[in-house]
């Protein structure tokens, strides 16, 4: 494991529009964790939230939707629909369903554990939040192991897609020739970030167990070296994942909002000719069930690899983060909550049971429900899986959605 100081030197590579790429230690006398109880989340508006961000040119952006050869990155294709007279295109992590075959995507996996100057242990001792004892049971959640889905047993976001195009699969002898499937990672130098002053709140619940709430931009600048550092491929989908810990807006040091859980991104490395490099990559959070209850007063927000699910699930979706679909309303946020990309993780992650229950190896793990691609599309009925518009509980989504409201 190597230590990632926070004053590195940093190349922006503005993730999310974040400029904070530098951290000027403050002098401080270290304490003790702050003892909270739960309105110290719902002050801040707790609500469970996930980002996405493009940060590739016009050229690289046309490329990706004209499938063309000089775009290197991950595996991916593209297809359209049409709404009310309007060509929506898309692109999407694989293969075309029409042709079968099964595409092998590869991942890297970095575990990123905290280190944090400010806060101490009744020993005096620096709070570290560890996340490398994680790593095994994310191996064998159901992002990388199969479970049987009225789909098929695959993995979870490879169910989802099946979903989307069961009626498009040519099924051979009660199976099918069509998977779009995560390899196990390739793992990368697990890290310990030193979180200086100001960067990050860490708090003790009342059951003993310790959470952080971070800045997003410290997370940020962490992150672009990272991907700078760890050795990532443009040809694989690297997988970054804290424990115990959420993100939001700081400002002087004071958190003004929360809680971001995950998010996925694309952006161009390199140009050599006019072959354009392009990185993908998907960051999330795990909390403990206890952690995710108090903070959200839902044991399942978050728990352990929801949030990584719902990044997982976008970014096979939406791999360069630039499919456009009709603006819509996002289902269990007030009116005037809108958007116009497709981020199947979004429309459900507001509503309540969100999680879908998966028992593997005699641990239950939490993935979440996602929107499939018809219910964005305005398709009535949904040529989806038993005409469903929400994966694997249908029951979350019942019909298209519905266009932003107008004042």
């Amino acid at each position: 494991m190597r230590r990632l100081f926070a004053g590195v030197s940093l190349i922006a590579l503005c993730l999310l529009g974040s400029d904070s790429f530098g951290q000027t230690q403050k002098a401080v006398t270290p304490r003790l964790p702050v003892a909270v109880d739960g309105s110290f989340f719902r002050a801040l508006g707790a609500s469970p939230k996930h980002t996405s961000s493009n940060k590739m040119s016009a050229a690289a952006n046309a490329a990706t939707k004209q499938q063309s050869t000089r775009i290197v990155s991950i595996p991916n294709f593209s297809s359209s629909f049409t709404f009310q007279g309007t060509v929506f295109p898309f692109t999407m992590l694989g293969h075309k369903p029409e042709a079968g075959g099964t595409t092998e995507v590869p991942t890297s996996y970095v575990a990123i554990s905290f280190f944090f100057d400010e806060f101490v242990d009744n020993n005096g001792n620096n709070i570290v939040i560890d996340a490398n004892a994680l790593t095994p049971a994310v191996l064998e959640s159901p992002e990388f192991d199969r479970f049987s889905y009225t789909s098929g047993n695959t993995q979870f976001t490879d169910a989802i897609q099946r979903a989307e195009f069961f009626n498009t699969i040519k099924h051979k002898d009660g199976d099918d020739s069509w998977h779009t499937l995560f390899n196990d990672p390739r793992m990368l130098i697990p890290v310990t970030v030193e979180v200086p002053v100001g960067s990050a709140v860490v708090a003790s619940l009342p059951d003993g167990s310790i959470t952080a709430l971070m800045d997003i931009n410290f997370l940020v600048s962490q992150l672009n070296t990272l991907l700078q550092t760890e050795g990532v491929k443009v040809t694989e989908v690297p997988i970054f994942l804290t424990h115990n810990t959420v993100y939001g807006d700081f400002q002087a040091g004071v958190p003004q909002d929360c809680c971001i859980g995950g998010f996925h991104t694309a952006f161009e490395t390199n140009q050599v000719g006019d072959k354009m490099f392009v990185q993908t990559f998907a960051f999330a959070t795990w909390l403990d069930s206890d952690v995710s209850d108090f903070i959200f007063t839902d044991p399942t927000i978050f728990a352990d690899v929801q949030a990584l699910s719902h990044e997982l699930a976008e970014l096979t979706n939406d791999p360069f983060v630039n499919n456009v679909v009709p603006n819509y309303q996002i289902p269990g946020a007030p009116p005037g909550a809108c958007q116009n990309v497709l981020e199947v993780g979004d429309v459900v992650e507001n509503l309540p049971g969100a999680a879908f229950p998966v028992t593997i190896n005699g641990f239950t793990y939490h993935p979440q429900t996602e929107g499939l691609l018809q219910w964005f599309e305005g398709q009535s009925p949904s040529t989806a899986i038993g005409g469903a518009y929400s994966y694997p509980d249908t029951t979350k989504l019942t019909s298209p959605f519905s266009p932003c409201p107008t004042k």
